[in-house]
């Protein structure tokens, strides 16, 4: 069942009052940006990915037949057009690491701590190697701890090839770690 805020998608939403377009767009935004940021890593380029998505979803919502699945419906749109926007400009795959936030642990050495800073700058790294559907499987499973059956209808695919995905995805990760790991001690 969609959340309220949904139904007004099915209406035409250029009749919709003014905070009432505000809300529903804020509650869009609330639903996809994350998904989107994670993707790009870029604030500017997501907010334009998540104004895009909406105004396709507006425009095809009054056509939907089946409401049930309307919140995947719209991740699925949102998603979909970050993909596009992959496909066609090429330079955007990789972009800069994002910062990593550490909690100091003072309780280790300072040589532990090093250690700790470099892993995960290294980790970093070999996730921005992984391909969006990769990097997006992993993040809905570890980050957002969806299980696999809520992730496979969110990306609209089974739970047979969501489990393949993430073993692929766990050893692209792993072969690009490992290497970077090996790499940073020889």
């Amino acid at each position: 069942m969609p959340e309220k805020w949904m139904y007004f998608l099915l209406y035409n939403f250029y009749n919709l009052d003014n905070d009432v377009q505000k809300t529903v767009y804020l509650n869009y935004r609330n639903l996809v940006y994350r998904d989107i940021y994670f993707l790009f890593r870029n604030h500017e380029l997501a907010e334009d990915i998540v104004q895009e998505s909406f105004l396709k979803v507006v425009a095809k919502a009054p056509k939907l037949k089946n409401t049930k699945n309307m919140k995947a419906w719209i991740i699925k749109i949102s998603r979909n057009k970050a993909y596009d926007f992959f496909k066609k400009n090429k330079k955007y795959h990789h972009f800069s690491e994002p910062d990593i936030i550490l909690n100091e642990r003072h309780d280790l050495p300072v040589s532990d701590q090093v250690e700790d800073i470099i892993r995960n700058e290294l980790l970093n790294e070999a996730l921005n190697k992984l391909s969006i559907k990769y990097r997006q499987a992993l993040f809905l499973y570890y980050v957002e701890e969806k299980s696999y059956k809520e992730i496979a209808i969110e990306l609209g695919t089974t739970e047979q090839a969501l489990a393949q995905t993430m073993v692929r995805a766990r050893k692209k990760l792993y072969q690009h770690f490992s290497r970077k790991w090996v790499d940073r001690d020889g």
